[in-house]
């Protein structure tokens, strides 16, 4: 027998298997490997999920926490508006219009009649922007803006329109936030990109999820004696299963808000707690 010979065999085998071996080890501990997860791009992930998403901008924004509350109207606010039959409510914080005539709307309030209406019959009408309208409900709703961006899911700065089952206005409610006081000078926040980066991160996005769309607006969870406390956030719109969910961020410190359940995914915003007790 040539010892010499199987001798190399034994050798050259066990260095196959050794390398073999090696190549397995190698790749599970890449695949374990939470670095190297980390490595990959918030589009490589969205995609492995199939979730879709809108062109997000990566340039920060910027903006205000400040605090606002509810004001009253006075006579002299809802004497010019006609074709309407107008009832203050609230404490004259909620206008109460019925139309005469109802006015075709369309379903972004985008029709010619009704723009009209807008510009001429609604009290500073140019403050209010459309966000949403809700097919079963039967409403049109526009909310107020503050320093140029939308108060979000707040019925103190929002206007209601009702329609008949023609899309026809028939009657509306509408209240207003007065000049608000700024608690801090506008600082550089979060980009839309980032902030979709937060949601995903904390586990929001669920596969399979389309992101119809993301807004930059203000929201609120304190209440202060001098007003609401509103910080700016990010905006999500996502669908799922036939669904629709908002999903804000706060743009400054990440908290993570489900609107559809009304629960914070993070701890409440220190900076804002902290408000509490000003005077």
């Amino acid at each position: 027998m040539d010892w010499r010979r199987t001798q190399m065999i034994f050798i050259v085998t066990l260095l196959i298997l050794n390398l073999f071996l090696a190549v397995i080890y190698f790749n599970k501990q890449l695949s374990d490997d939470p670095d190297t997860i980390g490595n990959e791009t918030l589009e490589e992930r969205l995609k492995a999920d199939n979730i879709t998403y809108p062109n997000l901008s990566s340039k920060p924004t910027n903006g205000a926490i400040f605090t606002t509350e509810r004001a009253a109207f006075t006579a002299k606010d809802v004497s010019d508006l006609s074709g309407q039959s107008i009832t203050l409510k609230d404490n004259n914080k909620e206008i109460y219009s019925v139309l005469q005539t109802p006015i075709k709307a369309g379903k972004k309030g985008n029709s010619a009649d009704f723009k009209k209406f807008m510009e001429t019959e609604i009290y500073r009408s140019e403050s209010y922007e459309f966000w949403d309208y809700d097919k079963e409900a039967k409403t049109l709703t526009f909310n107020q803006l503050i320093n140029n961006n939308m108060v979000l899911f707040d019925e103190a700065g929002q206007i209601t329109f009702y329609l008949d089952s023609n899309d026809q206005v028939v009657s509306y409610e509408q209240t207003w936030m007065s000049k608000q006081d700024d608690l801090k000078e506008k600082t550089n926040l979060m980009s839309a990109a980032d902030a979709l980066e937060a949601v995903y991160q904390h586990g929001e996005l669920k596969q399979d999820s389309d992101v119809v769309s993301a807004t930059f607006g203000y929201y609120t969870t304190v209440q202060l004696p001098s007003g609401n406390v509103y910080f700016p956030v990010w905006c999500f719109e996502v669908e799922h299963a036939d669904k629709t969910n908002y999903i804000l961020v706060n743009a400054k410190d990440e908290q993570v808000i489900n609107q559809s359940d009304n629960q914070t995914t993070t701890t409440p915003v220190s900076e804002l707690s902290s408000r509490q007790n000003v005077k």
